[in-house]
């Protein structure tokens, strides 16, 4: 899963510890999106985690089966948040929960012998994704999940993740009207000329 962050993501301020964000995490754990919601609050508290001045260097990018992938702006900031890895691996496990985050891996961009199969991609303003018209098709399967937030009782721990779920639902449209596809394999959206993610590519190389 990709996703650009967002700083006016009500989810972040959800994520600083005490009983809002064990409210958030309990209020997850039932529901069907569960996992689409966790690989977003994974994206979404990297800056926290990683702190200011490394949060400038790098991006959470993507997660799969655990696995956090970090773009940083080198090989030494890849080098240099590899040293903390287990540091971040505990504060991840402390925000979303043991067992979210198994695993990252730091990719350097703009260094030599950088993987081509890994391009740069455009990611939407918020005002784009503001603009984006859900298909039929796409807002029942939104409205589905929204009506599965209905159990949850803590109302801005609700919101919260209504709010995601729809940017996740206006993204993947944004994305699809610009040329992504879904992975054969795994169902990722991914924009290369290949029929599987270059994640998968990897898995089979």
């Amino acid at each position: 899963m990709r996703r650009p962050d967002k700083p006016d993501d009500p989810l972040i301020p959800l994520l600083k510890g005490g009983p809002l964000a064990e409210a958030l995490m309990q209020a997850i754990a039932p529901l069907e999106s569960a996992p689409l919601i966790r690989q977003s609050l994974a994206l979404v508290c990297w800056p926290r985690v990683a702190g200011e001045q490394a949060a400038k260097a790098s991006r959470a990018e993507m997660i799969r089966n655990g696995v956090l992938f970090v773009r940083t702006r080198s090989s030494t900031w890849s080098q240099e948040l590899a040293l903390h890895k287990h540091k971040l691996l505990q504060k991840l496990a402390r925000l979303l929960g043991p067992g979210v985050v198994t695993d990252i891996v730091f990719r350097a961009q703009g260094v030599d012998g950088e993987d081509p199969s890994f391009p740069e991609e455009e990611e939407p303003t918020a005002e784009e994704l503001r603009k984006v018209v859900l298909t039929d098709e796409e807002q029942e399967l939104l409205k589905a999940r929204l009506a599965s937030l209905a159990s949850i009782s803590n109302a801005r721990v609700r919101q919260a993740i209504a709010h995601r779920l729809e940017m996740e639902a206006r993204l993947y449209h944004w994305r699809l009207e610009r040329g992504w596809k879904a992975c054969k394999k795994c169902q990722v959206l991914h924009k290369t000329p290949y029929a599987l993610c270059p994640l998968c590519r990897l898995e089979e190389s």
